[in-house]
């Protein structure tokens, strides 16, 4: 394989169909798709591509820092798509600490654990992070 590339919330919506476009277009890199299979996560959206050989499910949360950092040290990725998050606004008066801890916590754990990673080659790594929280997005860009 010629690169491993992580792409979290890979189960929902907007994921799977990301994670589907890379594995099939891509068929020489390593697609690992990480998911915490809440209520936006179905691995019924990703049946096509399960047993494609360039594909690989993980189940796991973000927030769990130890998780997080034997990932990255396993497979060594060479980029970082981001996408897990928890959005749905009724969802997040009913519980803000859910939101902070996989939205800003669950982040700041991949931003860290990416860094490690690849300290004498960031120019040659990708984080993309994607959310429609700006001040989240100013502090991804002041980590990396």
């Amino acid at each position: 394989m010629e690169k491993t590339i992580l792409i979290t919330g890979g189960a929902g919506f907007i994921g799977s169909h990301l994670v589907r476009l890379f594995v099939n277009k891509y068929p020489n890199y390593k697609i690992v798709n990480l998911d915490k299979l809440t209520y936006a996560g179905n691995l019924e959206n990703i049946l096509d591509i399960e047993n494609k050989k360039n594909y690989e499910f993980i189940k796991g949360d973000i927030v769990d820092s130890v998780f997080i950092n034997e990932l990255f040290l396993k497979y060594k990725f060479d980029g970082v798509i981001h996408l897990a998050a928890e959005s749905h606004v009724d969802r997040s008066i009913a519980n803000p600490m859910e939101f902070i801890n996989t939205n800003i916590l669950g982040t700041v754990n991949l931003l860290n654990a990416f860094r490690k990673i690849c300290e004498k080659n960031i120019s040659e790594k990708r984080f993309y992070h994607i959310s429609t929280d700006e001040g989240l997005q100013r502090q991804v860009q002041t980590i990396l």
